[in-house]
């Protein structure tokens, strides 16, 4: 235990006098989420649904409905398109449309002779933003237009607020997500850069003919980086409290818990890459190729719904697109891609498997 605590320290101390270390690994990801937050923070503008409608009821009601979705207040909340069903579905397929309503013909005549009339809604499950807050948002809509086709005062009056208690910004998905791609840079840049770094400079290999063992120099590592995690993420929140006014909403325990996970994963996978890399030129082609993946396609900077379907699967293959998730709903309630639990387990899984590659695939030089 004495040399892990000795090691420890100095990781800490060296970690410290580097500053290129601290640039990439504390610094720049709080410099671009403050860019992001900059650019998409949008004030107090909510999430808006893109809800795609068929009317193939050619009776006033359906024309009273569709005027009802271009008031202010509505508008705020629910970008509409229309089009035939065809074109609709081919809109839902494609990302462009969270849902699509289908009023039906001879909604009129039912509405008028006291029937009722069903109103299909397509969706798809695979996507938060159609099985999720959309979903909700309809069903209040049409709540709200049962009121109104029966003869109440008021025509289709929406409070967004209805659907969610909090209203979320771009700036509130992408905090959390910014603090993942800081973790991930973690373990590539402050991690398997600096190892390679000492195995070229025969500092390991120096370090291999005394009594250290790897296990404990693994332990000092990892158990340093780990408080760099926690440190980064305290900043995260610091700078999300006092600019953006985003913290933490769901359980601190499991927050802590998610980025002590994450920074063990990345960091894991830093030890991997560092084994696998036989020069500071090939670490960094290999860095390269898993950081740029896991930037874009986790939904840390772009939703996943809104990149190319064919790109959208890969996403569920990267640690970072579960530990985002997971950022996400405890930061600030996001809709979940998967539950909580899922999330966790797939970043466990990742950790024993990076940590055993990692330990296989070590060399001193």
């Amino acid at each position: 235990m004495k040399e892990i605590k000795a090691f420890f320290v100095v990781n800490a101390k060296e970690f410290m006098r580097d500053p290129m270390a601290l640039i990439l690994v504390l610094a720049l990801p709080i410099a671009f989420a403050s860019f992001f937050g900059l650019i998409f923070d949008g004030g107090d503008g909510a999430w808006t649904l893109q809800l795609g409608i068929v009317n193939e009821d050619a009776g006033p009601a359906g024309a009273q409905f569709l005027e009802g979705l271009h008031t202010p207040d509505v508008e705020e909340a629910i970008t509409v398109i229309t089009g035939s069903q065809a074109e609709m579905q081919q809109a839902l397929r494609d990302g462009d449309v969270g849902l699509v309503l289908v009023l039906p013909e001879g909604m009129s005549a039912s509405l008028g002779a006291g029937q009722p009339a069903t109103v299909e809604v397509l969706y798809d499950p695979s996507r938060s933003d159609s099985a999720g807050i959309g979903l909700s948002m309809v069903q209040n809509m049409l709540a709200e237009a049962n009121l109104a086709l029966s003869g109440a005062p008021h025509l289709l009056v929406m409070e967004a607020k209805s659907v969610q208690s909090n209203s979320l910004r771009p700036i509130d998905l992408q905090m959390p997500g910014m603090l993942g791609i800081a973790l991930l840079w973690l373990g590539l840049f402050g991690t398997a850069l600096p190892l390679v770094q000492q195995r070229t400079a025969q500092v390991l290999r120096r370090l291999s003919v005394t009594p250290l063992r790897a296990v404990s120099l693994l332990a000092a590592h990892v158990s340093w980086r780990v408080v760099v995690g926690l440190l980064q993420a305290g900043l995260f929140l610091l700078v999300g409290a006092l600019a953006f006014q985003v913290g933490v909403e769901g359980n601190k325990l499991l927050f802590v818990a998610a980025v002590v996970l994450g920074a063990l994963v990345f960091v894991s996978l830093g030890y991997l890459l560092a084994g696998l890399a036989s020069s500071d030129e090939a670490l960094m082609g290999m860095t390269q190729l898993v950081n740029f993946p896991m930037m874009f396609l986790c939904g840390g900077l772009f939703a996943i719904e809104a990149l190319p379907g064919f790109l959208q699967p890969v996403a569920n293959f990267l640690p970072l697109t579960y530990l985002t998730d997971a950022l996400k709903q405890l930061m600030v309630g996001a809709p979940p891609l998967h539950p909580l639990w899922l999330d966790l387990a797939v970043l466990a899984g990742c950790l024993a498997v990076f940590l055993v590659l990692g330990v296989r695939f070590w060399r001193w030089e």
